[in-house]
């Protein structure tokens, strides 16, 4: 099995990839038996398909079949593979990543993942509307290309990067916001987003109703909301830990 897991190469792929780009391509043995699925990369530099692959194959139910450089490469494994999934850089030497996307999804039923350094937010519309599920930078956390790989596998959505930067904002933005209210108020507002009523939570911090409702009323201020709902959002926002 030991030997299972190295990459060895055929002269028909070599022919191939030297006509098409004169770059490398990498194809693993396969198992006889089914099981992992199967994973396809393409990225124009050696050293990271190899940390890729790496990552990736520390995960049993994951094993990638082959290695490409090039478009031309790309589009033998997949006619060769049938890979159930598809990691591809946008930036290749020999054609336009985007493009290649469509092509790919065309011949096969891959989900497409562009992993890439960067890439402008209307380039990532175009790599999603001609058939990519999830794009992932290379900044991210490698448990972030793992994570879009098993939704995709399981036929659901992945976050975009600039959700996540949206969500990050929204996060970083309510825990602002919470630091300008006082301890007391934050327990109040904690426990009012949850559904407490004004005597519970009376009840609960050993004061007054009516200290519940002035407290109630400063968080509201310093929050910009005018009602439960509106706090219930805006701790939200703030993350999980935020609510009691």
């Amino acid at each position: 099995m030991q030997s299972s897991r190295r990459y060895t190469t055929t002269p028909q792929v070599i022919a191939a990839e030297i006509e098409d780009c004169a770059s490398g391509v990498a194809e693993r043995t396969r198992d006889s038996l089914p099981g992992p699925a199967s994973i396809v990369l393409i990225d124009d530099d050696w050293d990271a398909l190899s940390r890729l692959r790496e990552v990736i194959e520390q995960d049993p139910d994951l094993a990638v079949v082959a290695a490409c450089r090039c478009a031309g490469g790309a589009m033998l494994a997949v006619e060769r593979y049938r890979p159930a999934v598809l990691i591809l850089d946008v930036r290749l030497p020999d054609r336009d990543g985007v493009e290649l996307i469509r092509d790919i999804v065309a011949a096969s039923g891959a989900k497409v993942i562009v992993f890439t350094t960067a890439a402008q937010k209307a380039e990532i519309i175009s790599a999603l509307r001609n058939g990519a599920k999830a794009v992932v930078f290379k900044t991210q956390p490698a448990s972030m290309l793992i994570f879009c790989i098993r939704r995709v596998l399981a036929g659901e959505l992945c976050p975009i990067p600039w959700q996540l930067a949206k969500s990050e904002r929204q996060r970083a933005n309510g825990s602002e916001a919470l630091e300008v209210l006082s301890r007391r108020e934050r327990e109040v507002a904690q426990r009012a987003a949850t559904g407490a009523r004004n005597k519970e939570i009376a009840w609960q911090l050993g004061i007054s109703e009516g200290t519940v409702k002035l407290h109630l009323f400063h968080a509201y201020r310093k929050l910009g909301v005018s009602n439960r709902a509106g706090l219930g959002f805006a701790l939200h926002r703030a993350g999980g830990d935020a609510l009691v």
